[in-house]
């Protein structure tokens, strides 16, 4: 995957001659989310050991990029959906590319995703301004609803400007009706999701929960950019696999 390179902007502002990323590449593949974070971020976003075997003078930025809507299950589908995790790999690529193409001499480390990078990615959702919390413990954008997700986070030696979205309003905040509460077949969406009784009914034969989140669709925020069944289908079905792998080894 190729990438064309294009001039970065200064910015407007005048932040000392920093640049701001260019990020258009990235949204004609439908990683239409990004933010740019001072190296700070990533202290509040380490679920446990801080940053642990992270060596913190090679890095001055976090670099944070997700899609909003079905845009990347669109290019997914365009260029063939092969293997195991394909939206990681694809992301994970793309990114890649596309940070050779702004910056070549730039160097990054992963940390999402990876098996154990300990990162909360709602935290840096909520420095990014892209997370409300939720009853679905999913977060809720300010555009998109509950329709986008976090796909690649990596720390960068870049000095550009810092990028964030303007936080917005809470939709669940303004949502008198709820109509996640009432939708959910196993009573599990209240003032927040009861994880054990939502699992217990996703596993059970013929679940209308198995392969999608009937609480999820019910939901008005953002309902225009939703996945499509082939995408809720495959991302349900992964986890649905976790679930049962989980509950193999427990037993």
């Amino acid at each position: 995957m190729t990438l064309a390179a294009a001039p970065t902007p200064t910015d407007p502002g005048g932040a000392g001659g920093r640049r701001r990323a260019d990020f258009s590449g990235l949204d004609r593949l439908g990683l239409n989310l990004h933010a740019v974070l001072p190296l700070s971020a990533i202290d509040r976003a380490w679920r446990a050991d801080p940053g642990a075997g992270v060596e913190r003078g090679h890095w001055r930025q976090v670099v944070v990029v997700g899609n909003g809507g079905p845009g990347l299950w669109r290019t997914l589908e365009a260029r063939g959906i092969a293997g195991d995790d394909p939206i990681d790999r694809f992301s994970v690529q793309a990114v890649s590319d596309w940070l050779a193409s702004q910056a070549p001499l730039v160097r990054s480390l992963l940390l999402y995703p990876a098996q154990q990078s300990g990162i909360d990615l709602q935290a840096l959702g909520r420095l990014a301004g892209w997370h409300h919390a939720s009853p679905l413990m999913l977060g809720m954008h300010p555009e998109w609803g509950s329709w986008f997700g976090y796909r690649v986070v990596m720390l960068t030696d870049t000095d550009w400007v810092d990028d964030v979205s303007a936080a917005g309003s809470s939709a669940c905040e303004r949502c008198a009706a709820r109509p996640c509460v009432a939708a959910c077949p196993a009573d599990a969406v209240g003032a927040g999701l009861d994880l054990a009784r939502c699992v217990a009914h996703r596993v059970l034969p013929d679940s209308p929960c198995a392969a999608d989140c009937v609480a999820r669709l019910a939901c008005p925020a953002g309902a225009e950019h939703r996945y499509c069944e082939a995408q809720r289908k495959h991302s349900y079905g992964e986890s649905l696999r976790a679930i049962l792998r989980w509950r193999d080894r427990a037993d």
